[in-house]
């Protein structure tokens, strides 16, 4: 009997001691917290210090994670991943006045940290169709310009107008392209003068938005098992001189090789998004040759088409408040 006596008080010690012990103490002052080598958890939640985040699980797959200001909802165990934006707030109707800056205090928001948001626009009423310009092409443009962190400007525009092209396929002032004999550095600006065998093409054309221009490189003569690579630059702007105005100005390189004789075709498009008023040129010039691995070579090309895309029309602006919501969101 005395034997099941000490050994009952035994157990009975050991209990008290482990109900004392530092960690139970520890389990018991947290209520119910389970410390872990990076912080604490229990249940779905799970705080860790060294990654500087707290994890809320509703299973192994699916949980949301908060990380400094950044709320991250992770399902699939972290395959699909979707950020919150921190600060999202509506600006009703009535509080944007277009055409008018807008204060985010002033029309009962907080102001935003940084400049880094967007702005959606949720229309009400906006009108987008006069039955005075019935037959052209009507398009509303609203945007957040001049943003600061206190607000920004609501703008709506309505374009009334329509685009027209102009294709030209000869009457090319040069039709040659054969290699630069002076270095042009890694783009060509404005200022450097078209050369006698460059292919070039001036026209005298207004409110010009878009040129899709199309040359044709043409390798001959070709001996070896090797490569030919021809490269150069196309230039578009307005005409000043032998060269271009500042203003206007593009260029963009072009690369293209071939093993064989034969014809390349090459397009390359250009976007303005304020018009070429008028005398635009078009410039296509051949760089370099290079000729690789034993190949040998000739090669000469053509501009065979531009297109012109023109703009004709009007821009209305459209102010006043009531005409939409905006939504703005931290990235």
């Amino acid at each position: 009997m005395s034997s099941v006596v000490n050994t009952n008080l035994r157990a009975a010690q050991d209990r008290k001691e482990r109900t004392n012990d530092l960690y139970s103490r520890t389990q018991a002052r947290v209520g119910g917290w389970e410390t872990t080598p990076s912080g604490l958890k229990t249940r779905g939640i799970e705080i860790s210090s060294s990654e500087s985040n707290i994890k809320v699980s509703s299973s192994a797959n699916k949980f949301s994670k908060l990380s400094s200001d950044k709320l991250t909802f992770s399902i699939d165990g972290g395959t699909t991943e979707h950020n919150y934006a921190r600060q999202v707030q509506l600006i009703p109707a009535n509080e944007v006045d277009f055409g008018t800056a807008l204060d985010f205090t002033d029309a009962g928001a907080a102001d935003y940290e940084d400049t880094e948001y967007d702005v959606l626009f949720i229309p009400k009423n906006i009108q987008v169709f006069d039955t005075g310009n019935s037959g052209s092409d009507q398009n509303l443009q609203l945007s957040a310009e001049n943003k600061t962190t206190t607000g920004f400007l609501p703008t709506a525009k309505l374009y009334v107008g329509s685009l027209g092209t102009t294709s030209v396929t000869s009457s090319f002032t040069e039709d040659a392209i054969s290699e630069r004999g002076t270095a042009l550095g890694s783009t060509p600006i404005y200022s450097v003068a078209y050369d006698s065998d460059d292919a070039r093409h001036d026209k005298t054309i207004s409110n010009v938005v878009r040129l899709s221009v199309t040359f044709t490189v043409t390798f001959s003569s070709f001996t070896g098992e090797g490569l030919l690579t021809a490269n150069g630059y196309v230039r578009v702007g307005t005409q000043n001189s032998t060269s271009f105005d500042s203003s206007n100005y593009l260029a963009s390189d072009w690369l293209t090789g071939r093993e064989s004789n034969g014809i390349n075709t090459i397009t390359l498009d250009f976007f303005y998004a304020s018009a070429i008023a008028s005398d635009t040129r078009v410039n296509v010039i051949l760089d370099d040759l290079t000729q690789e691995f034993g190949a040998r070579g000739n090669v000469a090309g053509a501009l065979t088409s531009i297109v012109y895309t023109t703009e004709s029309g009007t821009t209305v602006d459209i102010t006043g408040t009531d005409k939409a919501d905006a939504l703005v969101m931290a990235r």
